[in-house]
This record gives C-alpha cells, structure tokens and sequence, in this order.
C-alpha cells in the first residue's frame, strides 16, 4: 500500500500518536496481531467516556478497535466518527463542514494516487484515476455553499489552511481516517469513495430537508439549498466515477479483508433516501435485521413527508427544475451502484451484508415502492444530522 505524505499532519501528534497510526496503517488493521489490537483497544477504551485535550487525537486513531463500545462493522471500517467529530466544529452550517471534509478527503486521496504515480507503484489506469479525482475536487472547490455572499468551498479551503484550529482539524480528519483494512493500494481508493459518499449521503438529505423546511416562506433560498443538492449528488457521480477505476480482479485483492462491514448499515444512505423519497415498506426487513437500523421502521420516521411529495405540487419553476435534476442525479447513481456490484461482484458471491448483491441493490433502484408521510417533522431530529455508530 503507497504511504500517504504526511501533509500537515506531523505537527499535530504526539510521537506515540505517529506510532498508532503507523502501526495501524503498516499491514492494514485486519493484520494487526492480536496483541497489538488489545493494547490499541485497551488504549482506547482507558479514555472513555469523553476524551479531550491531548488525548482527543489518540481517540479518533483508535475508536475503530474498541472493546467496550458496540460499533458495526461498517463504522469500524469506514471511520464516520472522525467525521462526526470534525462537523462538530460547525453547529451553525453543517453543510459548509461537510463540503469542506468532503475535499479534504479527495485531496488526501489525490496526492496519495499522485504520489504513488511518481513512485511508479500506480495502477495502468493511474493517469484516468487522477483526471476524474481532480474534476471532483476542482468541482467541490468551485460549489457555492453561500448563495447571497458567494461563498465558495475554496474561500473556505483558503481560509482553513489560516485558521490554527481549522488547520488542525482538517489534518486529523485526513490522518485519522486513512485505516484500509489491507495493504493493498487499491483498498485506499475504495475507502476514501465510500467516505466520500457518506458525506454526500448526509449533504443531500440535509439540504432536501432544509429545501422542505423554507419553501413556503422563503422560496428563494430553498430553491439555492435545493440546486446545492442537485450539486452534491452530482458528485455522488464523480465520485463513482474514480471508483470504476478500480478492476473487478483489483477490486476482489483486497475485498475478503473488509469482512461483514456492508454499506447496508449505512444509516446515512437509508435515511437520504427517506428525506427524498419517503419510507419504502421493502426495507422493513432489512431494517429490522440491523439493529442500528430498527429506529429507521419507527413511526416517526414512517410519517415523514419527503421532498418528492412537498414538491409535487409546486408551481416555482426554479424548485421543479432543482427537483427534476436532483432526482435524475440520484437515479444516475443507483444505477451506476447497481452496475458496480453487478460488475464487480461475482454471480456466485454474497454481499458483505449478506443481501443477495447486485440482485439486492437492483431491487431499489425504482422508488415508485415509498411511501409519502404526513408529517414535515417526521423522524426529526435524526434526518438533519450526520449520523454514524
């Protein structure tokens, strides 16, 4: 596995922090040995309830292999907690935070593929991975996150990398989140789409619920929230679009490593589709099955009024237009995902989730199955935040 370069990072940890991380990232954390996992775990789990201070860094290196808390396999694998630490900084504009993690994760990813393209260890479709990388992270420096003022995630960049604290926590955000399992390069690729992909999860259903919330009263800002959404699941497709980078035989290198963390659980992907489209009844038994997941069959949830219904009727051309590209974005990535796991998932394989694979994912691609509630604060708080175990 290429090594990223340390960025930023080093001024930020302590010596034993390096250590964690290094050791975490030399073989991958699946070929930890079983007592360098229980000292890690033992390290954590002596900073519980609350870490903070010096010990806050040492916290997010090592929540994933935890003892004492019940995390799911996904969000040991894919590090969310990171990212909900990080979008604790923005209480006040959370889809600005996102925005900003969400390039911070590119970034990372792009000077790893870049650095791996001098070292000569990048795959043959290196050059194509880089372009498609750099289109993303060109277009999220380039989004509007601040319509009235014209704020663009790049002022924001800018003025991160000025801001002792900010700079502070962009480093770990990259540091602490950059654990393949394996150390297999290709691995680092997948990782960083699937975070990548949570964070536009969360962007698109809190801007849908935003757009839902201000569309009667304040019409012209719901409809700019509502074009950000068009925005960021457009990047759901760029981001796709790097992932296909990835050959089926890259792909399976490193996929036995990743064991049952599955993108079922993902909290955030189930819940954007809820915000947009409304409770699909398909889902109760995958639902249930998942014990993270049993909140999503509640009946708060269930009532909620999603953004398809409360547009459905609206007579703002700007809103049916944002609608319209909104929901053919979203169409475009379920079958895009559809595509990759029928491409990249043998016939023969399960899931990691132990669905059925791409026969599963296809299931879903229509939401002519949802179900519209009633209710606009339906399943409010948990559809506004960014959520992770």
């Amino acid at each position: 596995m290429t090594t990223a370069p340390a960025l930023a990072t080093e001024r930020f940890l302590t010596d034993q922090q390096r250590e964690i991380a290094r050791l975490q990232r030399m073989r991958g954390r699946a070929c930890l040995e079983p007592a360098e996992a229980d000292a890690l775990a033992t390290l954590h789990d002596s900073l519980l309830p609350a870490p903070g201070g010096a010990d806050e860094a040492t916290a997010l290196l090592t929540r994933p292999v935890s003892r004492e808390l019940e995390i799911p396999e996904y969000y040991r694998y894919t590090c969310l907690h990171v990212y909900g630490w990080f979008l604790d900084f923005f209480p006040d504009d959370p889809v600005a935070g996102a925005l900003l993690a969400l390039h911070t994760t590119l970034a990372d990813l792009l000077e790893v593929e870049r650095a791996a393209w001098v070292a000569g260890t990048e795959p043959e479709c290196g050059d194509e991975r880089i372009k498609r990388l750099d289109h993303a992270t060109v277009t999220v420096r380039a989004t509007v996150v601040n319509h009235l003022l014209q704020v663009r995630i790049g002022d924001l960049v800018d003025r991160a990398a000025a801001d002792p604290e900010l700079a502070r926590r962009t480093a770990l955000l990259a540091e602490c989140t950059r654990f393949p399992r394996s150390d297999r390069h290709e691995e680092n690729l997948f990782l960083r789409a699937v975070q990548c992909c949570e964070t536009l999860f969360f962007l698109v259903r809190r801007l849908a619920v935003e757009t839902a919330a201000t569309k009667d009263e304040f019409p012209a800002r719901a409809a700019a929230r509502l074009e950000l959404a068009g925005v960021c699941a457009g990047l759901l497709n760029d981001v796709f679009s790097v992932l296909r980078t990835l050959t089926p035989e890259g792909f399976m290198t490193f996929r036995d490593f990743t064991g049952a963390a599955s993108a079922v659980q993902s909290l955030n992907y189930h819940t954007m589709e809820i915000s947009i489209y409304g409770y699909d009844p398909r889902k109760a038994e995958v639902f249930g099955n998942v014990d993270h997941l049993a909140v999503l069959n509640s009946d708060g949830v269930r009532s909620h009024h999603p953004l398809s219904a409360a547009l459905a009727d609206t007579a703002d051309e700007r809103l049916e237009k944002g609608w319209a590209e909104l929901d053919r974005a979203l169409a475009k990535w379920r079958g895009g995902h559809y595509r990759f796991a029928r491409t990249y998932l043998p016939s023969d394989t399960p899931a990691s989730g132990g669905t059925d694979g791409a026969a599963y994912v296809k299931r879903f691609v229509k939401k002519d199955a949802c179900v519209a509630g009633a209710d606009p604060f339906g399943g409010l708080p948990l559809l506004s935040g960014f959520l992770y175990r």
